[in-house]
């Protein structure tokens, strides 16, 4: 084939490569969130369970913040309904965070438990988005990339034990987005709960618009070449 068709082609490639904004590879940014156990590994793959607890852990230190100094008594009253798959695992990051920074934790019933404790902390609703909102293909027609955004966010309620001072009540928000190479898609896209996995986007008439688009102009390119090279 002509060398001037083959940088046709691989003009039109190219412009099916990235989106607009994209990195130079198509993955950014590198490091994860620096939440529970730190960032992830430059070689490892963040899952989507990895992010959500990572970002509930971000939530969970800045509520720490607003408590006394450790080896402070903190009780987590209450226990999330079995159904609140979103609270339970709030639940326990809060547990894994709290103890790590050296807390010592209770649960049960706040009356039971007065001037035994020094603040209650609750974690009143939960809950976890997982979205792919772009998808990055080739020819419009081979997927390259998927776009990920995850936000996490929890009502947080800090009591006094002791006085009833309410210390923080606020609602708490981390997001974080990422691009993932197709090759790893399968092993981010968590199957453990429910919103730790999402559908993709771009599966309607749009996306088949665009790739009708894309190849239309291939073909169109090659048709343009042929007609101003003909005897």
């Amino acid at each position: 084939m002509d060398t001037r068709i083959l940088a046709i082609i691989g003009i039109v490639l190219g412009l099916g490569l990235a989106a607009p904004g994209a990195a130079a590879d198509g993955i950014f940014p590198q490091d994860g969130p620096q939440g529970l156990g730190g960032a992830a590994a430059a070689d490892s793959v963040r899952s989507n369970l990895w992010l959500v607890e990572a970002l509930m852990g971000e939530i969970v230190a800045e509520a720490a913040a607003h408590l006394p100094p450790a080896p402070a008594r903190v009780l987590l009253p209450g226990t999330p309904a079995p159904t609140d798959l979103q609270g339970q695992l709030m639940r326990l990051v809060a547990v894994r965070v709290l103890s790590g920074r050296g807390f010592e934790l209770f649960t049960g019933n706040a009356d039971s438990l007065r001037g035994r404790t020094d603040v209650s902390v609750e974690f009143l609703s939960s809950q976890v988005a997982l979205a792919y909102p772009e998808v990055g293909r080739t020819l419009g027609l081979w997927r390259r990339w998927v776009e990920r955004d995850v936000t996490v966010a929890s009502t947080v309620r800090l009591v006094e034990s002791d006085s009833g001072r309410l210390l923080l009540e606020r609602r708490l928000e981390r997001r974080f987005s990422d691009r993932v190479p197709d090759e790893e898609f399968m092993l981010v896209d968590d199957k453990t709960y429910p919103f730790t996995n999402a559908s993709l986007s771009g599966s309607g008439w749009q996306r088949r618009l665009e790739e009708f688009a894309v190849l239309g102009t291939l073909a169109g390119l090659v048709a343009v070449y042929f007609a101003n090279t003909g005897d």
